[in-house]
């Protein structure tokens, strides 16, 4: 930012609509809890990802919003199989596994249940605490709580997904799975709660975006044309997935593929896919237009040296 731009902003930064007004510190911390939180749904979504390759997620029969321990003993690990063993996929697909092979599937998916509730509490505790200490203010404030909200319903949304999978099949001939639409409501959640808190820790970290000029805001402006439909085109890109590995009708070939591919390389296409989707947001972020104010405070050619 140019020294004009960057005097004006200083001289006037009680009228800016600063997201943390506490100061550097508390600026600093905030930003680092939200990149955190961020840093939690990337790793939810791929761990999702990994449960759904290796065919974890209809392990667990119940849900419980509080949630509950795993099995602690031998009587409490047959219990849960019994569970399992009423299941349409047990029934038709596993029916030769044993109560080890129970044990894996059913790890996978309470770890990916725990993991998304440690992440509220995560993100609970210290939202409260800043909430308390004045560091946000109440624009902040309403978008983080709907954040959390969302995180919260998305329990509800997975578990209505994991829901269809344990129903009986309309035909002896499907194998049991999730319904794909359920599942990309799942996974368009997760990617909206990623997305805002993404979006959210650069407005805070960043709360103008490089600017130097009118002719710089403009430029930025030209680019975003094209780079806001290409963030678009690259998130429905990712959710479509869903469909793809949820939905019966795929080619022969499509569907063979996705039976045999290594859960390392299907998690590291969804790794991959969300990375490109943080540099869009990246990339969206700066080009957005400045404040009024910032605006009048430019000159209308940046300074050359």
């Amino acid at each position: 930012m140019s020294t004009v731009a960057a005097s004006a902003c200083k001289e006037n930064k009680d009228t800016l609509k600063l997201l943390v007004t506490a100061g550097p510190h508390a600026q600093k911390a905030i930003c680092i809890w939200l990149f955190a939180s961020a840093a939690w749904v990337f790793s939810m979504v791929i761990l999702g990802g990994v449960t759904r390759l290796t065919r974890s997620g209809l392990s667990m029969t119940d849900w419980n919003f509080t949630g509950s321990l795993p099995p602690l003993s031998d009587e409490d690990w047959l219990i849960e199989f019994e569970k399992y063993k009423q299941s349409p996929e047990f029934k038709r697909v596993n029916r030769g596994m044993n109560i080890d092979d129970f044990k894996f599937i059913y790890w996978m998916e309470y770890l990916h249940r725990m993991w998304g509730r440690a992440l509220g509490i995560m993100f609970a505790l210290p939202f409260s605490y800043f909430i308390r200490r004045g560091y946000i203010n109440l624009r902040l404030g309403v978008r983080l709580a709907g954040l959390f909200a969302l995180g919260g319903g998305q329990g509800l949304i997975g578990w209505w997904m994991v829901k269809s999978g344990l129903e009986e099949p309309p035909s002896k001939y499907f194998q049991p799975r999730v319904s794909p639409y359920r599942l990309a409501a799942h996974l368009t959640s997760a990617f909206a709660i990623y997305c805002g808190l993404f979006w959210t820790a650069l407005t805070v970290v960043m709360p103008e975006p490089p600017t130097e000029s009118i002719a710089w805001v403009k430029g930025a402006a030209k680019v975003k044309r094209f780079a806001l439909p290409v963030g678009i085109i690259v998130g429905i890109t990712a959710v479509s997935g869903a469909f793809v590995a949820g939905n019966d009708a795929v080619t022969l070939g499509i569907s063979t593929l996705l039976s045999y591919v290594p859960v390392s390389l299907g998690a590291a296409h969804q790794a991959g896919a969300l990375t490109l989707l943080t540099f869009m947001l990246l990339l969206n972020h700066t080009l957005r237009r400045p404040s009024t104010m910032l605006l009048k405070s430019l000159p209308a050619v940046a300074k050359t040296i």
